[in-house]
């Protein structure tokens, strides 16, 4: 089969397109043909190598969608997608011509998203669940503040928060951002440029304050996100600066108003909890009560690396795809 790997770390300069042989599923596997396959940042992280994790050699990539052709005979033409915290990793990922995953990891694709589409969810849809629901346990009525929100994960965390009937507050920092968060249904945006976060928020809430707060961008952020939480009110965290990573804040404020702090790592999920994950989401994409990520550009497999350079360059608005079929 073809797809591409990396035997050593540093530079992208170690992916190579190769031929393999196609991966021979054991008891309780499934063997997936890939028909699109997202790039994240950390696939592409991981082939810098910030991920110490990672085995070589090794196939990177999380999310995709794709087609059962082996495993169960009930199974075999399922249109399927998935995802991975293990994928590309500490087992072989999507960015390839094929697939194997455990049979509890399979999980049937929606109807109505095509495979691009559907492999473009995973990550950010995947992160934003663990935070909200699993994490913070967000209710609905619930007050939620989003910092970052056009990014991938803000905006699946906005969208997941509306569809549970929350009220949504997000933040932009650019004029020609205001629009794009708004038509994923948020309730009020507060520019930072023009605001302070805490004063905005209190004067939003009167001042009461936010019940959960979600901060996908940390460093500076983390202490101003802090003080806008509301008695026993929750914060995630999923992100650092890498010259930023120590914070402060008022412990003696923080334990009088019984707040929390949540860390959430997606990495943590393997292929079996994302999928279960994905299987929660489905509802949400065939009721149309959520979006799929923008896809920004797609490429075929041998032009991975092309890919691979754009997503690290930031060159493209929107979800980088490699389209196998």
């Amino acid at each position: 089969m073809r797809a591409i790997r990396f035997s050593q770390v540093g530079s992208l300069s170690q992916l190579h397109f190769e031929n393999i042989p196609t991966p021979v599923i054991k008891t309780n596997e499934v063997l997936i043909e890939i028909h699109a396959a997202a790039i994240n940042p950390s696939d592409v992280k991981n082939v810098l190598g910030a991920m110490h994790h990672t085995t070589l050699p090794r196939i990177p990539g999380r999310d995709f969608a794709g087609v059962i052709v082996e495993g169960p005979s009930n199974l075999i033409g399922t249109e399927v997608w998935g995802s991975g915290g293990d994928l590309g990793f500490t087992r072989d990922g999507t960015h390839a011509e094929y697939l194997i995953l455990p049979l509890d990891a399979v999980k049937t694709k929606p109807k109505n998203l095509s495979m691009s589409e559907a492999a473009a969810v995973g990550t950010s849809f995947i992160t934003a669940w663990m935070g909200l629901i699993d994490a913070a346990q967000l209710r609905a009525g619930e007050i939620l503040l989003v910092i970052g929100a056009t990014g991938a994960v803000g905006s699946a965390a906005i969208q997941i928060a509306k569809w549970k009937e929350a009220f949504v507050i997000a933040t932009v920092r650019h004029e020609s951002d205001y629009q794009i968060v708004k038509s994923l249904g948020v309730d009020v945006v507060i520019d930072l440029k023009k605001q302070t976060l805490p004063d905005a928020v209190l004067t939003v809430t009167d001042n009461q304050g936010v019940d959960v707060a979600y901060d996908t961008v940390g460093g500076s952020m983390f202490e101003p996100c802090l003080k806008t939480l509301a008695l026993k009110g929750r914060q995630i965290e999923i992100s650092s600066p890498l010259d930023n990573r120590q914070v402060c804040f008022d412990l003696l404020d923080f334990y009088r108003r019984e707040l929390k702090l949540l860390g959430v790592n997606s990495l943590s999920a393997d292929a079996i909890a994302c999928g279960n994950i994905l299987s929660q989401l489905t509802p949400g994409f065939e009721l149309a009560k959520l979006q799929p990520p923008v896809i920004g550009q797609s490429y075929p497999l041998q032009d991975a690396v092309i890919a691979y350079e754009q997503v690290l360059n930031r060159n493209v608005a929107g979800k980088v795809i490699l389209n196998l079929k």
